[in-house]
This record gives C-alpha cells, structure tokens and sequence, in this order.
C-alpha cells in the first residue's frame, strides 16, 4: 500500500486528469458526487492541497488574475502519479471491510421493543430505495452522457450493493419477527402488533 490516504488519492485522482486550481477541484468534487464515494469534503480540500504540496506530489503555479488576485493552480508530479498508481492497485487488489453503522444497532437491538424495531427498519428500507432510485438515475445520466466505464460502475456498483443490503434487510425482519412472535402492525389490521 502507498503513504498516501484515500482523500489524497481523490485528489491526485483529480489532478491525473489535468492541472486545477482549487475552485475547479471543488466543482469536480460536486458534480461528481465524490463526498458519497471518497472521504473527502469541500472544507478539506485546500489542507490536503496543502500536504500533497508538501509531500512533492504536486506543484503548484502561481498566476496573476485579471482582478489582481494570485490563483494557485496544482499539477501532478511524476512521483504523485507513482503514489496514486500505488495507491490504486493496493486498493484495487482487497475486499475493504467497511464498518456499517446499522452494526451497532444490531449489537443493541435488546434495547429496542419489537415494534421499534419494524419501525427503525421500515424507515431503514425506504432509505435505502431512495438511494437506489437515486443510483439508477445517476446510472442512466452517466450512460446517456457517454462517461467513462469506471463512473459508469461507481454507479452499478452502489446499486448492487444496495439491493443486497435490502434482501438482508427484509430477510433480517422476517427472522426478528419470528424468533419474537411479533406480527406487525400492518399485517394484523389491529393496533398492539404482538402475537396474542
């Protein structure tokens, strides 16, 4: 693995493309969702500017604006593109076992009763089909503005991941309810939701 972090790599990924300066960088990182992919934020990009600067990974060039303001504009150095390829293949090459914040809750279900659980769960569901919603519209626009294969895949990718948490989802919830007698509010018509 490369002595780089992930939030540097999105940026060295960003500058292999062409040399920015920081405004167009914070354009890049809206248009194309990274705060969804990368761990990086608008607020954070000039302090990591800022190391890779220090590191050698980049230059920087310094120009005159019409307005009479200095614009640093960054370019990819030899060593930063060997940093990133590093980083990229490391990356690329093992299964990242991300930690899930819905972990927790299941580690602490005991606290919850039953029909909180459907509860937090349903809500749980109807977010992730917004995200898929969302995902298979971002797919589409990808597709129909002819990006590259790899944007393409960020998108896909996202959704079948998605679509598996949600199978586990309803699995875990039929399961849950079972193991507790429990039969949800909608499917019995009547208020308590437990099994008499």
């Amino acid at each position: 693995m490369s002595g780089i972090s992930n939030m540097e790599a999105a940026l060295l990924g960003l500058l292999s493309i062409k040399p920015m300066y920081p405004y167009e960088i914070e354009k890049c990182v809206v248009e194309q969702d990274m705060r969804y992919w990368t761990e990086i934020s608008i607020s954070s990009i000039y302090k990591v500017l800022e190391k890779l600067e220090k590191k050698f990974l980049v230059d920087v060039n310094l120009s005159v604006t019409e307005s009479n303001k200095v614009k640093k504009t960054y370019t990819l150095t030899e060593k930063g593109a060997q940093e990133l390829k590093n980083h990229i293949t490391g990356i690329m090459s093992e299964l990242e076992i991300s930690i899930y914040q819905i972990d927790l809750a299941l580690a602490n279900l005991h606290i919850l009763t039953p029909a909180e659980v459907n509860s937090a769960l349903n809500a749980y569901l109807a977010s992730i089909d917004t995200r898929l919603a969302c995902y298979g519209e971002l797919e589409t626009y990808l597709l129909d503005h002819g990006c590259k294969i790899g944007n393409i895949h960020l998108a896909r990718r996202r959704q079948h991941l998605i679509k598996a948490e949600r199978e586990w989802a309803l699995r875990f919830i039929d399961e849950y309810n079972a193991a507790h007698d429990y039969i949800p509010e909608n499917e019995t018509g009547q208020g308590s939701g437990q099994r008499k």
